[in-house]
């Protein structure tokens, strides 16, 4: 079986200086647990939405992506730029980390910045994290900050950069965009994309999940939708809980947070807190896979995924500690009658029909 997860944040911990080519026994990933999961392709992911200070976002994410990079001097890991690099990395029982970038802040409005990075083997683009910019807005714009937004859905310098991806081979990724920033790219786009760690807005309506309409549009460009587990994304009532559990502990967090010098460290310990705490509260895995079936029953079983979000959320569902936990999500669909075949498209065969599309 070929297991692919389309969403990781570990680079994060990689920039404060942790290092995560050894078993960590903190977070949900490192190289090492990765190595050992049933999982053969891991897309890593460059984002610099809440830089550092004194750096431009371009040098944030330059530097990111050259951390990630490095990766491949590790035996048995490869960073694929090719469809025939996975294949290949398969073949011969390594992980393949392909480098993916979350928000266009990097970008600093200019197409030849955009370009620095494609040339570098960019394996997708996602317009936006939360934050709006220039020329495209997020869902947590168009949601919660519209009457400030500079621009609603993609200007013209947006279409250029959905373009110019398309063009060069590079998925786009809708998840975390707005639903006018959708519908431009889906009236722009010439190829198939993706939502790389997204869920269903009927079962739990949170801004970042995709409504019934969108879910299907991804379905006629031939694209790919990647179920993401957070808790918050996936179950409704899990506010309420989460809420309760940080109240509890706030002095702690900040405490563990005041101990930190960068904002990422900050944010990252307090994760590495809230992990062990709010597992007891979380939803099962069931409730995942209910997201899972809801798709596979409105568009078919073709275009589903999974963009876990490791190392870039707070808590999984229950039993699900970390990478090494990842086939729950196989055994769970097994238990609802799935086929094998069927499994296998969700777990990871899907992302490779889509990327036959894409870069051939």
């Amino acid at each position: 079986m070929f297991v692919a997860d389309l969403h990781n944040d570990l680079v994060q911990r990689m920039m404060i200086g942790e290092d995560v080519t050894q078993n960590t026994s903190s977070g949900h990933t490192d190289i090492e647990r990765l190595k050992l999961s049933s999982i053969d392709l891991e897309v890593m992911i460059v984002w610099v939405s809440e830089k550092e200070a004194n750096t431009s976002y371009f040098d944030f994410a330059s530097s990111m992506h050259d951390k990630l990079k490095a990766l491949n001097n590790i035996e048995g890991v490869t960073v694929p730029v090719t469809l025939k690099d996975i294949i290949s990395a398969k073949e011969k029982n390594e992980l393949s980390l392909p480098i993916g970038m979350e928000g266009g802040e990097a970008l600093e409005n200019k197409i030849e910045n955009l370009e620095y990075f494609i040339n570098k083997g960019l394996f997708y683009f996602g317009p936006t994290w939360n934050h709006s910019l220039d020329w495209v807005s997020s869902g947590y714009g168009e949601t919660h900050k519209k009457n400030s937004l500079k621009t609603i859905g993609l200007n013209k310098f947006g279409i250029e950069v959905i373009l110019t991806c398309q063009e060069n081979n590079v998925l786009i990724d809708v998840s975390h965009i707005g639903e006018k920033s959708f519908w431009d790219i889906k009236e722009n786009s010439k190829k198939p994309f993706i939502a790389s760690h997204s869920s269903v807005h009927n079962l739990c309506p949170h801004f970042r999940n995709l409504k019934d309409d969108q879910i299907k549009a991804i379905k006629d460009v031939n694209g790919l939708i990647g179920l993401n587990p957070y808790p918050f994304f996936i179950d409704p009532t899990f506010k309420v809980r989460e809420e309760k559990i940080r109240n509890q502990y706030r002095e702690e967090l900040n405490e563990i947070a005041n101990k930190q010098e960068t904002t990422a460290g900050k944010w990252i310990a307090k994760q590495h807190f809230l992990q062990k705490k709010l597992s007891e509260v979380c939803p099962s895995i069931s409730v995942f896979v209910d997201h899972i079936e809801y798709i596979t029953k409105l568009i078919g079983i073709d275009y589903v995924g999974i963009g876990s979000d490791y190392d870039g959320l707070d808590c999984l569902p229950q039993h699900w500690h970390d990478c090494m936990d990842h086939m729950i999500i196989a055994e769970e669909l097994d238990k609802r009658g799935y086929s094998s075949d069927s499994i296998e498209k969700i777990m990871g065969k899907n992302i490779l029909r889509v990327l036959e599309e894409v870069w051939t």
